[in-house]
């Protein structure tokens, strides 16, 4: 299997899909594949990718989001029924957003249901997140169906600190790091050694900005490339850098952790964190592709995964106890590119080598 992997990955790698990455394939809860490619930096130091290296995860934190919102349905300190407007008693002063938000639940936020729209800069307004919320849905129509929106993870987030009356970080420590045995996940690294570089500023951010006449003038510097910081925009500009839908950095071992617990049944070293009902119902289909939080495509041969902006990937396949982790830093490039082909023939080479 070892080949077909290293064939497909040095394949894109060399397009110029990227410029580094990490694979780490686990069966059984046993590592069967764990390897490097290229570099995590060019500029302005060339810097070999190593398999412990760090990456910015971008919306691979919505799994850890996700995960959270499932422990505290677990320990029933919310519940997926829940309206989301419970949490936010304040947002009765912001009529548009009370309209708008009237009938979603938790639920509807984890299966990207909510109505709301998929991506605004919130750091191009003032004002605290229900303010610019709620303008936001005063100006844009209800979507109908399923549509996948940072904002979702945004509200789960801002929900998940109001229950446990901490902030996203000490979430991430008390709910994921210690119970799971994770060493190397954080928001906002102290260390910047070993992490991968992304973006030469917001240039994909910037250029979304100016196609929707948002102005904006706190754009980072586009001579280098972004490093230990986080890439999104909303999370580095608006949120300090912890957010629930992006933020989050990690090597491979802390997502295969995350992972293992979903197909452990929601048990890690026989303690019960996610009851098993929750797990199963996370891992199927809900609506239009989503799960709660994972989701259901071609992408994901036989199973579930996520991806992120960044060039992040997960994929499970509980029928045959599959975890693949995929990192790499496709935005360290000067023009990126969509990495769907990429990642479904990877996902496809390892099934069928393990078939």
């Amino acid at each position: 299997m070892g080949n077909a992997i290293d064939s497909i990955i040095k394949k894109y790698m060399v397009a110029g899909y990227f410029p580094g990455a990490v694979c780490k394939v686990s069966v059984r809860g046993e590592v069967i594949y764990e390897k490097s490619f290229g570099y995590g930096s060019l500029e302005p130091v060339l810097v070999p990718a190593n398999e412990k290296m760090v990456f910015d995860a971008a919306s691979l934190t919505k799994i850890v989001t996700s995960t959270v919102a499932l422990m505290l349905i677990t320990d029933n300190k919310m519940k997926l029924e829940d309206p989301v407007l419970n949490y936010f008693a304040e947002a009765a002063d912001y009529p548009a957003l009370t309209e708008r938000l009237k009938d979603v639940t938790v639920k509807n936020l984890l299966t990207h249901s909510s109505g709301l729209i998929d991506w605004y800069p919130f750091y191009s307004e003032k004002g605290t997140f229900l303010q610019v919320l709620n303008e936001i849905t005063g100006r844009t129509e209800k979507v109908k169906g399923v549509l996948y929106s940072d904002l979702n993870f945004m509200l789960l987030g801002e929900m998940i600190k109001r229950i446990i009356g901490m902030g996203l970080d000490e979430a991430l420590e008390q709910y994921i790091r210690i119970p799971l045995g994770i060493d190397n996940m954080n928001y906002c690294p102290k260390d910047k050694l070993n992490i991968a570089c992304t973006e030469f500023g917001n240039r994909i951010e910037k250029s979304m900005c100016k196609d929707r006449n948002i102005s904006f003038d706190g754009w980072r510097a586009e001579n280098l490339p972004i490093c230990g910081e986080v890439n999104d925009g909303n999370a580095f500009y608006y949120f300090g850098g912890m957010s629930g839908h992006a933020g989050i950095f990690s090597d491979a071992d802390g997502f295969t952790n995350i992972c293992q617990l979903y197909l452990m049944g929601g048990e890690w070293r026989s303690k019960r964190l996610i009851e098993e009902r929750l797990v199963k119902e996370a891992m199927k289909e809900q609506k239009d592709g989503r799960g709660l939080g994972w989701q259901i495509s071609e992408i994901f041969p036989q199973g579930c995964g996520h991806s992120g902006f960044t060039g992040t990937s997960l994929w499970l396949c509980p029928e045959m106890d599959i975890v693949a982790v995929t990192l790499t830093n496709r935005l360290h490039t000067r023009q990126p590119r969509n990495l769907q082909p990429f990642r479904q023939e990877l996902h496809e080479a390892i099934l069928n080598q393990l078939k």
